[in-house]
């Protein structure tokens, strides 16, 4: 149920501003856009002076989460909890409430509780079995980190296509053509389990394009984990140092990957970057640990999740019906390892 104060901060006015437009006082001043403003938005939340708006109507403030995460991962990744605490931040600037949380795969929710809700945020790769199945209670959706392309959902993406296309340029112009890349590739989630289709990574997309285009495709080397693991990384790096040709440069695709690889290049006896140069994803507090300094892209995760929530907020107040689909810019932060 909204209230004089969730209409005051949706409004970018004060609680006082907004009680004496809607109580039609005569005698105060203000531009007839914010009042219309005020009116406008009153009006999306279903807010009623005596505040008996029908208790089983959609409580528009109210936000779920649908997350391809489980808690423990999520703790694991930096990456995916900033986003989550942006999404808290944000919300709670505009006045709205996490209400629920689905976490899959899980057998043991109930989708029509989403209705219940102004807006579904999606955190993850669903199958689109599982979208349509949200869309048919909840048609307000926003999906974060996802690479397909939906006509019905706004798509919030990081720009790691074009940074992957940035860091292999810089190591082109430093003289590197035996370039490999380490990454992993992204399940699909059902509603019951994790599905064995995978995405191809922007990131390993770039790279093999970017090795095509620039005739290097003979120096192609490309490795896939699993599990996106330090452990897993180092494996394919003693793998790869064991190859008669070796590369110059090493791109993963995360900072947990790019540890890995720092371990298994210090061990053979190699120098960073004189012999091997490396960069990575992510700008993890734990790089600041290695030597010598990791170059790596660092995300804006936070802004990602405040961005979700600013979409929510034009899905049911504004009542845009139209998709958009939002990139939000990387850092590139250059240090010593390239």
């Amino acid at each position: 149920m909204a209230n004089i104060r969730e209409i005051a901060k949706l409004s970018g006015v004060s609680k006082a501003t907004v009680s004496r437009i809607l109580n039609h006082d005569k005698t105060f001043s203000v531009s007839d856009s914010t009042r219309k403003r005020v009116f406008r938005i009153s009006s999306q939340l279903n807010y009623t002076l005596s505040n008996t708006s029908n208790k089983d109507s959609v409580e528009k403030l109210h936000v779920a989460i649908v997350n391809c995460l489980s808690p423990e991962q999520e703790l694991r990744d930096p990456y995916f909890s900033m986003i989550k605490n942006g999404i808290d931040e944000q919300a709670e600037i505009w006045g709205m409430k996490i209400a629920l949380e689905i976490r899959l795969p899980n057998t043991g929710h109930d989708w029509s509780e989403l209705a219940t809700c102004g807006a579904v945020i999606v955190i993850g790769t669903l199958m689109e079995s599982v979208l349509d199945k949200i869309y048919q209670h909840n048609q307000n959706i926003i999906i974060i980190n996802d690479p397909r392309h939906f006509e019905k959902y706004d798509i919030i993406r990081n720009d790691f296509g074009y940074q992957t296309q940035q860091v292999l340029d810089l190591m082109k112009a430093k003289g590197h053509k035996r370039i490999a890349f380490i990454g992993g590739k992204t399940n699909l989630i059902d509603e019951s389990s994790v599905s064995q289709i995978l995405l191809m990574d922007n990131r390993e997309k770039t790279y093999l394009e970017w090795m095509k285009l620039n005739n290097f495709s003979e120096f192609t080397d490309p490795h896939i984990t699993k599990g996106w693991t330090t452990e897993e990384a180092l494996s394919v790096t003693q793998d790869i140092l064991a190859e008669e040709k070796q590369p110059t440069a090493i791109l993963t695709a995360s900072d947990p990957q790019a540890i890995g690889v720092y371990r298994a290049v210090q061990k053979a006896g190699y120098q960073i970057p004189d012999d091997i140069a490396i960069v990575s994803f992510d700008d993890i507090n734990m790089v600041s640990y290695l030597y010598p300094a990791l170059t790596t892209v660092r995300p804006a995760a936070q802004e990602m999740g405040r961005e979700a929530i600013n979409l929510v907020r034009e899905r049911v107040v504004d009542s845009r019906k139209v998709a958009l689909q939002v990139t939000v810019n990387s850092i590139l932060i250059k240090r010593e390892s390239l």
